[in-house]
This record gives C-alpha cells, sequence and structure tokens, in this order.
C-alpha cells in the first residue's frame, strides 16, 4: 500500500461511531476504525466489527433523555460490576432499564468482570 502512497492507520480507543443518515442513525459500539490516507484531502475510514444498532431519525431524538432508571437500581448495578453509579447510570439508560442487559454492556466495555 505504501508503494501506491496510500497510508493505513488504526484509530485507537474508538469506543463509538455514529453515522446519521437523513431517516436513521446507525450507532457502532466499540468498532475497530482504519483512516486510509492518499492524496492531500482524500482520507477515508474503515469501521471493522463492533455491535451495530439502527435506529429511525425521530426515534433516537431524546429517547435516552426519557428513560428513568430507579437509584435502587443504580445501587445494584454499581456494586455488582464495582463502578461508580453514574456508569452504572448510562448502562442502565442503554439497557432501557434492565439490570441484566446493564451488567451485560459493562461487562462487553471491558469495565467489569463477571
Amino acid at each position: 500500500m505504501k508503494r501506491l502512497g496510500i497510508s493505513l492507520n488504526e484509530v485507537p480507543n474508538v469506543e463509538k461511531v455514529i453515522i446519521q443518515a437523513q431517516d436513521e442513525i446507525i450507532e457502532i459500539d466499540h468498532p475497530k476504525v482504519l483512516e486510509i490516507g492518499g492524496k492531500v484531502g482524500e482520507a477515508g475510514f474503515q469501521v471493522l466489527g463492533g455491535e451495530v444498532t439502527r435506529k429511525g431519525k425521530e426515534e433516537g431524538e431524546g429517547k435516552q433523555a426519557e428513560i428513568q432508571v430507579p437509584e435502587d437500581d443504580v445501587e445494584f448495578v454499581a456494586s455488582q460490576a464495582g463502578v461508580d453509579k453514574e456508569k452504572a447510570r448510562q448502562a442502565l439508560i442503554k439497557a432501557h432499564g434492565d439490570i441484566a442487559g446493564a451488567l451485560m454492556e459493562l461487562k462487553k466495555r471491558g469495565q467489569v468482570k463477571l
């Protein structure tokens, strides 16, 4: 690739890639992202792997703010996962209040060893 004047570099520590199309939002959690460089102004990116979530544009707007999680659930997830309350709350919101789903989300991120 270098002989062709193309460079390929991994973008480190990527947590999420969000693609906003006209009618949907595509979220990719914890992907591997490669930056492909060529001539000046012609850089591109390749997104590999990760968990893909697709939602309609209206569905994606403001959904997380609507989800309320009980403080008891936050404390339970925080104690079981060994994380702070804010990480536990965010995992519960992402899992739509499901405790098991929140624990699995934290495990997937590598923030807890269950």
